[in-house]
Parts: structure tokens; C-alpha cells; sequence
């Protein structure tokens, strides 16, 4: 015991020093302050044991992301950041015929852009596209894929145009998908109205979307399968106007201080933003009145927002 209380004494950093020398001692020291300094040290071991762990595995992460609000549109191209969509009819059949006997599903690229009168040139393009298949989503979504029976969607053969501008500007172009019907006899109007009445019936879009893990610091952003759909109603025509953004990854996950806070962001992807929707009544009898777009029962018009988003990831570290 007296050796215990002569090493606690030995280690006592709070004894009060002499300004003599007493029993070949300079200071006072005793067995409760080196008691107290080994309690100190132990505590700061432990509490600095539990917050290094989780710091050198980079577990203290935080998340700042936000919306930006721009002058104008970003281009925007669904191509570079692998964004994809597939668009299709899911509906009903009443056992005397299918949506595909009575609609067409069209998709188109348009461009707007400004003459020298001050009015537009419109141009409209018609996009081909084929059955959807595994590598359109680069087989990253099989099983979502296979639930949703993309195979019935169409998907483009490219993705390659841009999306930019809005109508009041130099340019403004979009995609336009629009479901119409297939024949223009009053017979046919009665079967869509017939059809419409007795099945459910939807134009639906099926895109890629992201969520954020938080505690998953080597691969925060999960990307899944999400949709969005337009109800047909025999006597509305309804459109949307669906708009994407650019979003930014910023990885600020250095353990010291960056000087230089320019940063790149590492990664850019395309996102759902929001949408808009209205519609124009023209009744059940479209065949004998034929007022404007009678034969249209639904359009989405798919456009670049006015706004972008910027994540950025911050670990804790040494300043």
C-alpha cells in the first residue's frame, strides 16, 4: 500500500510546489491528487477511444444540400448522368379489346426557338423507341424491373437531346408524350369512351430516382426505380408539364483542413423536380363537336426546371 501511495504521489500534477526543500521534496504531493490525475487520464482515454473510432472510419458525417433557384434553365441531357425513363400504358382490358387497340402512344422532341420577326419556329420530331429491356436501365434495376413489367413500356432509342430554356426564351425544347386516339369514327370515340368507363386506364412514366443514406459514408446515394402516372377520363384532356434538374455531389471527405474551398463536385445526376397539371374539357361527344385536340385524352410535356440541387458531404475533421 505505501508503494501505491508513493507512485500516486510521484504523479500528482496538482501538488503545490516549495520554496524550500522539505524531506528531499520540492513540492507537496499527495496519494489523492495522483489518485485523481490516473481517474482523469483513464476518462480522457476512453472519451477520446470513443469519438476516434467512429472519426478515423468516417462516421461522423453531415449532409448540407439545397435548392437553387436560376436565371434560366440549365441544359439538361438525360444521356450524361444515366438517367432513363420508360413510358407505357398500364390499364385494364374488359376481355373485347386492349388500351393498344384503341390508343397511340407517341413520343416527340420539340424545339422552340426564335426568328427574326419575333415569333417562334416549332419543331417537332418524332422519336423512335422499342420495348424496354434490362440494359436500357444498365441492368442496375432487374427485379424492379421485372415487378413493373417494363418490358410492355416503351423506352427511347436515345437519350441524347437536351432539355433546356423555357417558352418565353431564345430556345426552349422538351420531350412530348402524348396518348391519342387511334382512329377518328364515331365508333371508335364510343369504344375509347366505352373502354375508359369500364377499366382503369393510366399513362404512367417510370424514371430513375435517388434516396440518401446518411450513415452509409462509401455509398450514400441509392438509386431506385420510381413513377408517376396520368388517370384517362373520357371527357378531360389532361396535361403535365414534368420538369428535371441537375443535381451536384459535392465529397468534402479529406481528415484535414482543404485551403482551397473551389471545389469540383464529384458527380452529376438528373432528378425528378416537380410537375404541373391541368386539363381541358371536350366532353363525351369529341366526334361530332371536334373542337381542338379532340383526339387527345392526355400529354406530358417533360422539361428542365429552373432550379438545381447541391449536396454536400462533410466528414469531421482535423483543423
Amino acid at each position: 500500500m505505501k508503494k501505491i501511495k508513493n507512485f500516486l504521489r510521484k504523479i500528482d500534477l496538482f501538488g503545490a510546489p516549495f520554496n524550500f526543500k522539505y524531506k528531499k521534496h520540492e513540492k507537496y504531493s499527495s496519494s489523492l491528487g495522483g489518485l485523481i490525475i490516473v481517474l482523469f487520464t483513464i476518462l480522457t482515454l476512453t472519451f477520446g477511444i470513443y469519438y476516434l473510432i467512429p472519426f478515423l472510419n468516417r462516421k461522423n458525417l453531415s449532409i448540407i444540400y439545397y435548392t437553387m433557384n436560376l436565371p434560366k434553365t440549365e441544359q439538361i441531357k438525360l444521356q450524361d448522368s444515366k438517367a432513363v425513363f420508360a413510358i407505357g400504358l398500364d390499364c385494364d382490358s374488359n376481355g373485347r379489346f386492349k388500351a393498344d387497340d384503341v390508343f397511340n402512344l407517341e413520343s416527340r422532341y420539340v424545339i422552340y426557338t426564335k426568328n427574326t420577326e419575333g415569333g417562334y419556329d416549332k419543331d417537332k420530331q418524332l422519336l423512335p423507341s422499342h420495348y424496354c429491356k434490362y440494359k436500357d436501365f444498365y441492368n442496375k434495376y432487374n427485379t424492379s424491373f421485372d415487378y413493373l413489367r417494363l418490358k410492355g413500356y416503351q423506352c427511347l432509342n436515345n437519350y441524347s437531346q437536351t432539355l433546356e430554356g423555357i417558352y418565353s426564351g431564345q430556345v426552349f425544347s422538351y420531350y412530348e408524350f402524348s396518348v391519342n386516339a387511334k382512329n377518328t369514327s364515331k365508333v371508335a370515340f364510343d369504344s375509347v369512351d366505352e373502354y375508359l368507363m369500364e377499366n382503369d386506364c393510366k399513362l404512367q412514366i417510370v424514371y430513375t430516382d435517388i434516396t440518401i443514406e446518411l450513415s452509409n459514408y462509401k455509398e450514400p446515394i441509392k438509386p431506385f426505380l420510381n413513377s408517376f402516372f396520368i388517370q384517362l377520363n373520357p371527357i378531360l384532356f389532361i396535361k403535365r408539364n414534368v420538369y428535371f434538374m441537375n443535381q451536384y455531389l459535392y465529397d468534402d471527405d479529406q481528415l484535414l483542413t482543404i485551403f482551397n474551398e473551389e471545389q469540383k463536385p464529384k458527380e452529376m445526376e438528373t432528378l425528378f423536380s416537380r410537375y404541373e397539371e391541368y386539363s381541358l374539357y371536350l366532353g363525351l361527344d369529341r366526334e361530332s363537336t371536334r373542337p381542338k385536340n379532340f383526339i387527345n385524352y392526355a400529354k406530358i410535356y417533360v422539361r428542365a426546371d429552373i432550379k438545381k440541387n447541391r449536396y454536400k458531404k462533410n466528414l469531421s475533421k482535423i483543423n
